[in-house]
Parts: C-alpha cells; structure tokens; sequence
C-alpha cells in the first residue's frame, strides 16, 4: 500500500518552466493592455478639462471685459486709429492691451461739488506664462473715498496665445473729398458709431485661447480658440452742471 501510494504521488504533474513562462507574457501582455487603456482614458480626461478651461477663459474675457466697456465712459488706451490700418496691427502677448475710464457717483456728497463725480480706471494687462502663453489680469483704481476705494489687481483669465484690442473711426474727410461726393452731410460720423463698424464708442478685441501647461511641440497648442467681438461703450464723459 505504501509503494503504491508513491507511485501515485509521482506520477502527479507538476508546472513546468515553459508554462510559467507562457503565464507570464500572456500577462505582461494583459497589463499592458490594461495600462495602456487607463493611460489613454487619463489623457483623454485631461484634455477635455484643458478644453473647458479654454472655454471658461474666453468666457470670463467676453463677460469680465465686455461689462466693463459697457459701463465705461471712454477708453483712454488705445488710441483710436483709422479703420484703413486695421490690417496692419499685431496682435501682442505682453503688456498693457486696455485701459478703459468710467464714472462713478460718491452719493455722501452733494452734486453742485465737483467730487460728487469720481474716476475709475480699469487696466488689462498680459503677462508671460512659464508654458509661452499669456495670462490677462484686471487692475481697478478707484478714486472713491473711505470703504469705497478700489486698488486691486486679479487675474481673470489664461491661455491667450495673442490679444488685440482696438477702436477704429473713418478716415479724416478732405474738402476735395467732400466736393466730389456730394452733401458735407454724408460725409460726418454720427454718435454713437456707424453701422459699418467704425466710430470711437466702439472696442474691437481680437484674442486667440490655447490649452494651459501644453508643450510646444503638442499640435493641438497650434489650434487655439479664436475670440473676435465688439463692444459699445455708455457714452462721453460727464460733468457736474449746479
């Protein structure tokens, strides 16, 4: 009985070292497999934030920027130029691009004095990303007393490849201009601004958005949301009349 039983226990199979080695690839493979998927599942993610964040940053520009030359009174830079040179502005990605002026009311003061009315200065400024793009911050200087006083500066928004702002206006009319076109009439530019697209009450901004902390050799870096509006401002400076 006992040899018997050893014969048994010999003649059991054991893994060989050819089947280890196939288990093992077969599962290297499936790790892989598996790897590669949550890697892509990542990186797909990831993208699709990065491509909201765009969106939110041309949002918070269209809203943040757009509010403000509504309520401003006048755009002190830039200068307004003629709507012939428009082609040949560059757009920047450093430095000062707005600054828009507005009016507020001190209402603790009575309006014969000249301080019932006070300024607000409204500066957009770009400033250089560590990924080669651009991020647009809001700086607001108020002249308002006590509590009401505002010298503050937040970043709005990043991402932005390129930004241009600009306001345009007709070319100056000459009297041989005038002569040969008819009525003077014709020729004057009416408030706020023409329908064409000219006039000083209206801001163009020009901003192209790309994804945040994206390398430069990515080729979706090279397709960036492109913002291109305009905005009319309130009207002309005010003044306290007793």
């Amino acid at each position: 009985m006992i040899c018997g039983e050893r014969m048994n226990i010999n003649n059991k199979k054991a893994i060989t070292f050819i089947e280890l080695m196939i288990v093992s690839i077969l599962f290297t493979v499936l790790m892989n497999v598996a790897y590669r998927l949550f890697h892509s599942e990542v990186k797909t993610i990831k993208t699709s934030l990065e491509h909201i964040g765009v969106n939110e940053s041309a949002r918070k520009l269209f809203t943040f920027m757009g509010n403000d030359i509504r309520n401003s009174n006048w755009v002190d830079y830039p200068k307004m130029v003629n709507r012939q040179v428009v082609s040949k502005l560059k757009p920047i990605s450093d430095g000062k691009i707005c600054v828009l002026r507005r009016q507020v009311m001190d209402f603790e003061v009575k309006p014969p004095s000249p301080d019932f009315i006070c300024e607000e200065i409204v500066t957009y400024s770009l400033k250089k990303a560590e990924d080669g793009t651009s991020d647009l911050y809001r700086h607001v200087k108020s002249e308002l007393p006590g509590q009401l006083a505002k010298d503050f500066e937040k970043k709005l928004c990043d991402g932005i490849v390129e930004m241009m702002v600009f306001t345009t206006n007709r070319k100056p009319t000459t009297l041989e201009k005038t002569l040969s076109k008819g009525s003077l009439k014709k020729q004057m530019n009416f408030e706020p601004y023409e329908l064409d697209g000219t006039g000083p009450y209206l801001v163009h901004i020009y901003a192209s958005f790309a994804r945040t902390g994206t390398k430069e050799k990515d080729k979706d870096k090279k397709t960036p949301i492109i913002l291109n509006t305009c905005f009319a401002l309130r009207g002309k400076l005010n003044g306290v009349h007793p």
